[in-house]
């Protein structure tokens, strides 16, 4: 059956100096002729220069580009019209396109093809989206890696390595007479615990890739009046959240954005923790509670103008049973000191990072803090990292199987039972690059898509 031809608006919609439509499938250059009148040759790669015309009615001046198949984004024939951006142009074109015969691309749909037609592996489609939506240099530099293709080479280079293994198994089951199964052993199992720890590798990478896709989550934690909004705005040199004197003020989660070394750090001023007979300051605790339970890392923040208090314990108790990252600040240095850090040492157990939210001191110390405590191994953002948590499941579940098959291996089980174990590896991994992945799950990747990509 005939693949229908798709098209969509390629770039934004609102004004801008281009706009780009894209089309594929086979009658892309047929329906492109029917309207467009050029200055040359209509050539593979080479940009055309002419006009779109409704019957005799010239809609813009654009250029054209062609890419036959199979050298193409999709692997089919892909044309592209470069119009003038604003809505108006680039909908008559593509207005005009529909009317030929093109029909509507679904989300995703040209990186679906794309896929389906070999261009790329999943791992690699996936990162399309993930490129387009990056926070920071760090996250597209991820991407892009991802892009080229280095998971699908690292996921497939461990393919082939269970592969050997699997067949070295499949040896033995088939000729039992020969009594290899010691042999076996001693000849896979170093391989075998070496590929478990590079799964075990990768499956550490999915925390900093998750950051690096998500933004790190720092929540700003406290009681009232410690100085949340007034640290919140000295991290931004602005009024981000309201400050006064009065406790309570913050009722709502505040979140601004920002970048630490190429990282997107997302800030979450909360309301102070405490208890309220306040019905609105009540459900801002709530969401606070909720934000501490969501978070990368914890900002807990005393004041040192002030003794510490029994709510400060109780809220230290509280947090520390997120099991994450606490960093304790004692804010508020520039005033008479009622609370010093062998204070806090003694409370908490943990030295503090001394700032004044009101002057600036020790902010910059502060950022570079968060950045250590959020990203614990920084080689590792320059190697393979797993950002989706579809492939971080993938990797659990193949990581699990491998041990399941080591573990039948080292019991001195059947080798047919490890085999099982092994090819189930094998099929998980196959879920990251598509290889083995169900059409449903495949389609409901791509839905995720936006329109023209």
């Amino acid at each position: 059956m005939k693949e229908q031809t798709i098209c969509a608006l390629a770039t934004p919609a609102g004004n801008g100096g281009i706009a780009i439509l894209r089309m594929s499938g086979e009658d892309s250059l047929p329906i492109a002729k029917q309207i467009f009148d050029g200055r040359g040759e209509i050539l593979p790669r080479q940009m055309v220069l002419g006009y779109i015309r409704d019957g005799k009615t010239p809609i813009d001046q654009v250029l054209l580009v062609y890419f036959a198949a199979p050298a193409s984004y999709t692997g089919e024939d892909v044309v592209e019209i470069h119009c003038h951006g604003g809505m108006m142009a680039a909908q008559m074109i593509l207005d005009l396109l529909m009317e030929k015969g093109a029909v509507p691309a679904q989300p995703g749909e040209f990186t679906k093809r794309a896929f389906l037609h070999g261009k790329m592996d999943l791992s690699q489609a996936e990162a399309v989206g993930e490129l387009i939506g990056s926070l920071s240099k760090k996250g597209a530099a991820v991407s892009a890696r991802q892009l080229r293709g280095d998971l699908m080479k690292k996921i497939r280079e461990l393919q082939d390595r269970l592969t050997d293994c699997i067949a070295a198994l499949e040896a033995g089951i088939e000729y039992p007479e020969e009594d290899l199964e010691e042999a076996i052993l001693q000849a896979q199992m170093p391989g075998l615990k070496k590929i478990e720890k590079e799964l075990h590798k990768l499956l550490s990478s999915y925390r900093e890739g998750r950051m690096l896709r998500e933004g790190i989550q720092v929540a700003i934690a406290g009681r009232p009046n410690v100085g949340k909004s007034s640290l919140l705005n000295a991290i931004f040199g602005e009024e981000k959240a309201i400050v006064t004197d009065i406790p309570g003020t913050t009722r709502d989660v505040v979140k601004e954005y920002r970048t630490i070394h190429s990282v997107p750090v997302v800030f979450l001023d909360t309301a102070g923790i405490r208890e309220t007979q306040d019905a609105v300051e009540k459900i801002g605790v709530e969401r606070s509670r909720a934000a501490l339970a969501d978070c990368s890392l914890i900002l807990f923040l005393l004041d040192g103008a002030e003794t510490l208090t029994p709510e400060d314990s109780d809220i230290f108790r509280e947090i520390s049973r997120q099991e994450k990252p606490v960093l304790l600040v004692l804010n508020k240095t520039d005033l008479n000191r009622k609370t010093t850090a062998a204070d806090v040492v003694e409370a908490f157990g943990k030295a503090p990072m001394e700032i004044s939210a009101a002057t600036g001191e020790g902010i910059d110390a502060l950022l570079e803090e968060v950045y250590r405590a959020a990203i614990r191994d920084e080689e590792m953002l320059e190697g393979v990292v797993i950002t989706e948590k579809r492939h971080q499941a993938a990797l659990a579940a193949a990581s699990d199987a491998l041990g399941d098959a080591i573990r039948a291996l080292e019991a001195g089980m059947d080798l047919d039972c490890a085999s099982i174990d092994l090819k189930a590896c094998w099929d998980k991994l196959g879920e990251i690059t598509g290889e083995t992945l169900g059409e449903e799950i495949i389609d409901r990747i791509f839905t995720k898509f936006c329109l023209g990509k």
